[in-house]
């Protein structure tokens, strides 16, 4: 079977545009409670809910809040547990903070969310 060069052209046309557009998207990242000592007792039935959510692409990543929760720290940990980021929001004038990632290096980071006696981490890959 003789396979044609404008197949073949079309083919690696499209694997290129699937290839460039993942890193278009989005990625969420999972929030969930920081506790160095999970406390005793039976799991609890539902997940819990926090009002705030993180995505990353490989150019920003960008933390959102949906209600006003005070002064919030914004930390990123590197692989290393060397902060590379860290920022003060005050919800009560802007719920959402944008962090360019585009110059950092490739590899796995930490999310670190602190506001009044919560605190939250989420981790995420560039």
């Amino acid at each position: 079977m003789k396979i044609s060069k404008s197949m073949v052209s079309k083919v690696l046309l499209a694997a290129g545009f699937i290839l460039a557009s993942q890193s278009l998207f989005a990625t969420n990242i999972i929030i969930r409670k920081d506790d160095p000592v999970p406390p005793p007792g039976p799991m609890p039935l539902m997940e819990e809910v926090f009002p705030v959510s993180a995505t990353v692409d490989s150019n920003t990543l960008a933390v959102y809040f949906d209600t006003e929760v005070g002064d919030a720290t914004i930390r990123v940990l590197d692989s290393n547990n060397q902060v590379v980021y860290q920022e003060v929001l005050n919800t009560g004038s802007t719920t959402e903070c944008y962090i360019s990632v585009a110059n950092w290096s490739g590899g796995g980071y930490k999310l670190k969310i602190a506001y009044g006696s919560t605190r939250l981490i989420g981790d995420f890959v560039l």
